[in-house]
């Protein structure tokens, strides 16, 4: 996905077995000493993160979590964020604005179970109850919105405010508030996933049409 305002996105649809992942990973000249070891579902994330960064970047970069856990990537000015779903790793990135990613299955039922954890009074009035996509929707803005923050503090009720939203089968575009810093918020419904893009309402997000999900070769 290509957003004009300078963020991009890349999607791993995540199908291999962790050996072929590392070998794309040592073919790229990417290290993976560091992640031999790890359980596989991490280690199967990991590689998948660091071919995505090598096609974002040309060549392997290092990629750094600060206390937060936020990444950045070592020695590139550059905004990123991050998602896994159990299928799927999503990168975004951005060289001047602040961006925040989030991915989930369009499937995850749990939601709803817990609407009361992460929907404030206004927002469970807006959204249907029985309307699986639209809190899966709304789960993914405020996670998207709190790696942006930077700050995994933010009340997910009362911190953001979600401004009234219809889900769309392709695109949905909607705001929200955090604190006194208003969101643009991109909701993009691919491959039986919500991915949903906040950037600061500073910045144009208007979406392409183009989507890039690397080939699994």
């Amino acid at each position: 996905m290509t957003y004009p305002a300078g963020t991009r996105v890349l999607l791993w649809r995540l199908e291999e077995e962790a050996p072929r992942l590392l070998a794309l990973c040592r073919e790229r000249g990417i290290p993976v000493g560091d992640i031999v070891d790890l359980p596989v579902k991490r280690l199967r994330e990991t590689a998948a993160e660091r071919l995505l960064l090598c096609q974002a970047f040309g060549h392997p970069v290092a990629l750094l979590h600060d206390g937060q856990g936020a990444p950045s990537v070592e020695g590139v000015d550059v905004n990123i964020s991050i998602s896994h779903t159990t299928v799927l790793v999503a990168l975004a990135w951005n060289e001047q604005a602040v961006i925040g990613l989030d991915a989930e299955r369009m499937d995850r039922q749990q939601v709803i179970r817990v609407r009361g954890k992460f929907l404030n009074a206004a927002e469970q009035q807006l959204i249907n109850p029985d309307d699986q996509v639209a809190h899966v929707m709304a789960w993914t803005a405020k996670e998207a919105i709190i790696k942006a923050e930077r700050n995994s503090a933010i009340d997910w009720t009362e911190g953001i405010c979600l401004d009234e939203f219809i889900p769309s089968d392709g695109e949905t575009l909607f705001t929200a508030r955090c604190g006194d810093r208003r969101y643009h918020l991109v909701a993009r419904v691919v491959e039986g996933h919500i991915i949903t893009l906040a950037m600061p309402v500073t910045a144009s997000c208007t979406v392409s049409r183009q989507v890039t999900i690397p080939p699994n070769a």
